[in-house]
């Protein structure tokens, strides 16, 4: 009589296990961005649009994030001053440069952040029409 109850056990336990393993992705770790881009300079590594490359259009672009929100923009000489911010829940990062280069307007946005490693991350606004996609990375 104890060998039944023995076997639906074992097999529920079987059954059980296998399940828990297959979702085991859903419980990754999440990396935060701020400890990253906190440190040192980014550039933009790429930038599409819709499908196309316009990566080449921040050439020279110079990237410093603070800890407290700010983030200054270089080229050439000149500096733009904007904020930016880190929503661990919702896993976003939204930057707002203002609207005095044509070229940074095109980063005022709410990021999904889909990847992150010491010297780079990926970043992606497939809920826009625009289909965005930006990579910094660590100068």
């Amino acid at each position: 009589m104890r060998k039944p109850i023995l076997l639906t056990a074992l097999k529920a336990a079987v059954i059980l296990y296998f399940a828990a393993c297959a979702n085991v992705d859903d419980y990754a770790v999440y990396k935060s961005v701020t400890p990253i881009v906190t440190k040192g300079n980014w550039k933009v590594n790429l930038y599409m649009d819709a499908n196309n490359d316009k990566t080449n259009d921040f050439a020279g672009y110079s990237f410093v994030f603070n800890s407290n929100g700010d983030v200054t923009v270089s080229k050439n000489g000149n500096n733009i001053n904007g904020h930016w911010y880190e929503d661990n829940v919702s896993k976003k990062v939204a930057i707002d440069l203002g609207n005095t280069d044509p070229m940074l307007i095109n980063l005022n946005d709410s990021w999904n952040i889909d990847d992150v490693t010491n010297t780079n991350v990926s970043l992606g606004n497939e809920n826009s029409q625009k289909q965005e996609r930006l990579i910094i990375t660590n100068q």
